[in-house]
């Protein structure tokens, strides 16, 4: 390979933070473009791609994330305040 993995890793590191900094795209679809980065130069497995996604913890962080974004969109906190 004439790029070694590490180079490859902070080039795409690089760009997700660029991608994050500058709030031009949506940061979830910024971290799936890394992700999918990741795995066409062959750094991350295909089959190990998205095995992190099943981690209760990640599945607890969705869903409040989900919840918060309701309860702001009805309109519950302004009538608290």
């Amino acid at each position: 390979r004439a790029v070694s993995d590490g180079a490859l890793i902070l080039l795409i590191f690089g760009a997700g933070l660029v991608g994050f900094a500058s709030e031009r795209i949506r940061h979830d679809l910024v971290a799936l473009l890394m992700l999918a980065a990741s795995v066409l130069l062959g750094l991350v497995p295909a089959a190990e791609a998205f095995a992190g996604l099943g981690d209760p913890a990640v599945i607890t962080v969705a869903a409040v994330m989900v919840l918060s974004a309701a309860v702001s969109r009805s309109g519950m906190l302004e009538r608290l305040l």
